[in-house]
């Protein structure tokens, strides 16, 4: 059983490839790293793996587990993303960053998911009034606030320190094995102790 399947997929931009030619498979209850140096398709691949770049060349392809939709629209419940630019709405408090996302269904527990990214104690802040790292984990508890299918993850832990960079890689390998497929973009050496399998890229041919 999958949950997507990309087949050949390669993007170009201004006529230099940017990621050559990939293919494989997410399957519910894994979480699986995406490593390479930087250029060499982390990001474009994220996006394209959510529906939000076309690729060049290729196919991605939903499983039966997601909804017959278009990628680009399917519901935040089931698609869970975790953007480098965190993209929180300033004007609503962390919790009600997570309850806006918890509206369009799923059923996590959103006090749970607070107090596991040590978020509780800043529930009722702005973004603006945390750090970047706090800011972060917000936008990692955004992106599970409705147990998805698929969670795509771009560099999470980059804001974060040893401890807290744990406690977001718990929380995705948890959010993994309550049958979630994980795709996490990543530099930080740490992610290799929670996957179950890793997609190198080297920008160079993979």
């Amino acid at each position: 059983m999958t949950v997507l399947t990309l087949t050949d997929v390669s993007k170009s931009y201004r006529r230099t490839q940017v990621l050559r030619p990939i293919s494989f498979e997410l399957r519910p209850g894994e979480l699986v790293a995406l490593t390479g140096p930087s250029g060499s398709g982390k990001s474009t691949l994220l996006m394209i793996a959510g529906g939000w770049e076309t690729p060049d060349t290729g196919s991605v392809t939903p499983g039966s587990l997601l909804p017959d939709v278009p990628l680009a629209r399917m519901p935040w419940q089931h698609l869970g993303f975790v953007p480098q630019s965190i993209g929180l709405f300033d004007q609503l408090t962390v919790a009600d960053n997570l309850a806006l996302a918890a509206r369009t269904g799923g059923n996590a527990d959103l006090a749970k998911l607070l107090e596991t990214l040590d978020l509780a104690k800043f529930a009722d802040r702005l973004p603006t009034e945390i750090s970047r790292g706090e800011q972060q984990r917000a936008a990692v508890g955004r992106a599970l606030a409705t147990a998805p299918t698929l969670v795509l993850a771009d560099e999470p832990t980059s804001h974060q320190d040893r401890t807290h960079a744990e406690v977001v890689l718990a929380r995705l390998r948890t959010a993994a094995d309550e049958g979630a497929a994980v795709l996490v973009a990543s530099h930080d050496p740490l992610l290799a102790a929670h996957t179950d399998r890793t997609i190198s890229l080297t920008g160079a041919g993979h």
